[in-house]
């Protein structure tokens, strides 16, 4: 359970870097936010993070979206 969990962590973490390029990624930023957050349902619904998890997850992913627009 533990290396599931770290590959979403992961790729998560590898997203939210990728929405750091400033003002040219603005216009990208609604599709990396939005893949995001499928991505943290995928793990939710695979089983790879825990309902708790997610919602952790989901808040701080939501905090880095509406802060980069």
């Amino acid at each position: 359970m533990y290396k599931p969990m770290l590959a979403v962590m992961t790729v998560v973490f590898c997203i939210a870097l990728t929405a750091c390029g400033g003002s040219k990624a603005v216009a990208q930023a609604n599709g990396t936010c939005g893949k995001q957050l499928t991505d943290l349902q995928t793990a939710l619904n695979t089983g790879a993070m825990t309902q708790d998890e997610y919602n952790r997850s989901r808040e701080e992913a939501l905090k880095n979206c509406y802060h980069n627009n």
